[in-house]
């Protein structure tokens, strides 16, 4: 596809972003015009849909050793990616204000509000993706929610293309997985306290829309990784119940069973570079407290910096 036909292609999802948040797109026509670029050119970036790997645990004050509330989120995508990652503080004239994690100061991947409530999103492999709002036009309204309701909204909008499982927390201890398709959705309630996701649907519900099993098995794009990595993150989660804290999450996310396809994720040597992955990032939400501990680069041996909303 010529770029051309990429942004001839992006405006079939156009009216679908000035129906459900015009003053984001108003955002990007700012950024528009501070970089030299076209709108059309940047609505490109929020309609190819790529998929990365990540793995989220949310803790809430039933499991905390102090009672916090704690969410903690690793972002695995090209080995590139790492140097256009960056920090956006932002406070809106309407609604809360809140610092994210994006790519290039557009694609907001995870970030929490002075409302209280932290969002990230796990890609998905839906079997039934369509054209409608691109999934990650939904970050700026759910960087603002006001409540968790108000996020769940936002993460389900009818109209939409496909989705994330997008994970909400809320200082109150309430926390949820929205596994959604383009369709159909499902929701994963912390009934005891935690919840963990990685790359694929775990509500029974949303089996019917899952595409990743059987795809390539090369570590950007298969389906292996994703279950091995749930099923650590669950156990190393269970094992310290009642007594999680954010250096015990820290310690998840630098966990490196199953390296170089770890929960701290590494690249593999053999893979062209078009396929070569890593963590880029990883975040930990203290919801209590509100603060951001973000570490750019594998948090096996990268610095938290603290950032406030």
């Amino acid at each position: 596809m010529t770029w051309s036909d990429a942004t001839a292609s992006a405006q079939k999802y156009r009216p679908y972003c000035e129906d459900y948040d015009p003053q984001f797109l108003e955002w990007i026509e700012g950024y528009a015009i501070g970089s030299g670029f076209s709108v059309d050119d940047l609505l490109v970036l929020f309609c190819e849909d790529e998929k990365g790997f990540c793995t989220d645990v949310a803790a809430n004050e039933l499991v905390t050793a102090d009672g916090s509330v704690l969410h903690a989120h690793t972002e695995d995508w090209r080995e590139n990616s790492q140097k256009y990652t960056v920090i956006i503080r932002a406070k809106p004239k309407q609604g809360p204000s809140f610092v994210a994690a994006t790519l290039g100061g557009l694609e907001m991947i995870c970030g929490v509000n002075s409302a209280g409530l932290s969002f990230s999103g796990n890609s998905l492999y839906p079997n039934d993706e369509r054209v409608g709002l691109p999934k990650l036009f939904q970050a700026r309204r759910l960087a603002t929610a006001r409540s968790i309701g108000e996020a769940i909204e936002a993460a389900l909008p009818p109209d939409r293309g496909s989705s994330y499982n997008v994970n909400l927390c809320h200082r109150s201890g309430e926390m949820y997985c929205v596994e959604g398709s383009a369709t159909s959705h499902a929701m994963l309630y912390a009934l005891d306290g935690y919840l963990v996701h990685t790359n694929h649907y775990l509500a029974p519900a949303m089996a019917p829309y899952e595409a990743c099993f059987g795809t390539r098995t090369k570590s950007l794009t298969g389906s292996s990784g994703t279950i091995f990595r749930y099923y650590r993150a669950l156990r190393l989660t269970r094992s310290r119940l009642g007594g999680i804290t954010k250096d015990s999450l820290k310690e998840t996310l630098s966990d490196h069973v199953n390296y170089p396809d770890s929960i701290c994720s590494h690249p593999r040597k053999g893979d062209p570079p078009s396929e070569r992955s890593k963590t880029t990032f990883a975040v930990l939400f203290d919801l209590t407290h509100l603060k951001m501990e973000m570490c750019l680069g594998n948090p096996c041996t990268g610095r938290y910096v603290e950032l406030e909303p």
